[in-house]
């Protein structure tokens, strides 16, 4: 098994943790909303025999020290951003970018204003997720709400029955370990996320990957997003039955041989 070796590394200021594993082509991958890197591990695992996957922990997720003020970021574009400049020094080089939830969405906004992108892999993602309210967002801090528990149910029902049993038992400890600001950071840039008018920029190979079991950002989202993908040079969409919103985590090994099949024909 190749070795998972974490660092630190400084991005604005403030110390940014991330994991690599393997050799060859970078590859960054972002994780879901609220969670950290060590979703990606068995992917990475998997890829480390052919590419380099880098996985950072976002600003106050995981590993990762907050912005000051113990803040998070709360916009996709902001998000983007701080993932370009960590970029800039954890992997100083073009790279293939991915990402799964709010880490699809931004693999797709990445590819459309960053050229050192050369091609994307978005797990459920899309060009625009209104799916949360203000009112829910809010209450995500609210001194008398366990978000923990509040978010148990609706979390695990975002898993698909093809799940690994290590799958979904690492979703449920994502729950366990939530820390609410991040979540609520995330999940507001997520459900604010319009970035429908950028993705004919987009000019670098896609594979757009949907769970059939994910009833959040459904099927019907990620086909509209496709249809504004008229640039791309290589466009595939690629249904995953029995797995829910997380499938880089339910079943890495069958994500990662999806990835492996879209890179040879896209030449990645």
């Amino acid at each position: 098994m190749t070795e998972i070796v974490g660092r630190y590394v400084e991005v604005r200021g403030r110390q940014a943790y991330y994991e690599a594993c393997g050799e060859g082509p970078a590859i960054v991958a972002i994780h879901t909303a609220g969670r950290e890197g060590r979703q990606w591990h068995g992917v990475m695992q998997a890829l480390a025999g052919r590419y380099r996957v880098i996985v950072p922990d976002l600003p106050g997720h995981g590993k990762s020290w907050p912005l000051t003020g113990n803040a998070c970021l709360q916009d996709a574009h902001d998000i983007a951003q701080w993932l370009r400049d960590f970029a800039a020094c954890a992997v100083g080089d073009r790279f293939i970018i991915t990402g799964c939830s709010l880490g699809g969405n931004l693999s797709l906004l990445l590819a459309a204003v960053a050229p050192e992108v050369r091609g994307v892999v978005s797990l459920q993602g899309c060009d625009h997720t209104p799916t949360f309210t203000e009112t829910a967002l809010d209450l995500m801090t609210h001194p008398q709400v366990s978000l923990m528990h509040g978010n148990m149910d609706f979390s695990m029902s975002l898993v698909g029955f093809g799940s690994t049993p290590e799958g979904r038992a690492f979703s449920e400890w994502g729950v366990l370990s939530i820390i609410p600001v991040a979540q609520q950071g995330d999940l507001r840039a997520y459900g604010r996320c319009d970035i429908r008018s950028l993705m004919d920029k987009v000019k670098v190979p896609v594979l757009l990957a949907h769970g059939s079991e994910d009833w959040l950002a459904s099927r019907e989202m990620v086909e509209a997003t496709q249809s504004r993908l008229v640039n791309a040079p290589l466009l595939r969409m690629m249904p995953l039955p029995r797995l829910g919103h997380f499938p880089h985590l339910e079943d890495p090994g069958r994500v990662a041989n999806m990835m492996l099949t879209f890179f040879d024909e896209a030449g990645l």
